[in-house]
């Protein structure tokens, strides 16, 4: 297993997507999409899912 460092993860997961057309944002706190202008905007998913 990789080491986890907290200043990467930060960097690395502190992000928001977009739920219509799954563009990444670097700004935490944007409102709106830039490609598409939806505002349904939710947070990185922090931890990997099982599968």
């Amino acid at each position: 297993m990789a080491q986890r460092f907290p200043i990467a993860e930060k960097r690395l997961l502190r992000k928001l997507v977009c739920m219509r057309c799954s563009a990444t944002h670097r700004g935490y706190r944007v409102k709106v999409c830039r490609k598409c202008g939806y505002t349904g905007l939710r947070q990185k998913a922090m931890e990997r899912r099982a599968g």
